[in-house]
């Protein structure tokens, strides 16, 4: 229950914070919930991937239903890939920077948890 609380506080977050002030918040975000969850490496890893890569996917699907899927097609078309295959190699490519961001957070948690026992 509690993954999935923080896969819907990151998402909602990410999105937030994506709109109002840049498309790297995608990162930070995790980064930041990882800590304050008290997430280990592989759970904020998980979390983050899920939480940015479900995110991705709806907007991505959202932007391009909004123009008939024309632009994707046609970038798509020009790095010779199909318009399926590029939406997923985008889906992964967000997971994989929410993952990753999820994962420093947990790890910097981690440094500062074994300076505290010292």
């Amino acid at each position: 229950m509690k993954n999935i609380v923080t896969i819907l506080i990151t998402a909602l977050l990410s999105w937030l914070g994506a709109y109002y002030i840049g498309w790297w918040m995608v990162a930070v975000v995790p980064f930041l919930v990882a800590v304050i969850a008290k997430q280990k490496a592989g759970r904020g890893f998980l979390s983050g991937c899920i939480a940015i890569g479900l995110l991705w996917l709806v907007l991505i699907l959202k932007q391009d239903a909004a123009n008939d899927y024309l632009l994707s097609g046609r970038i798509a078309q020009v790095i010779g890939l199909s318009h399926t295959v590029f939406i997923i190699v985008n889906v992964i490519l967000g997971a994989l920077v929410g993952g990753l961001g999820g994962w420093s957070g947990a790890a910097m948690r981690g440094i500062f948890k074994n300076v505290d026992d010292m």
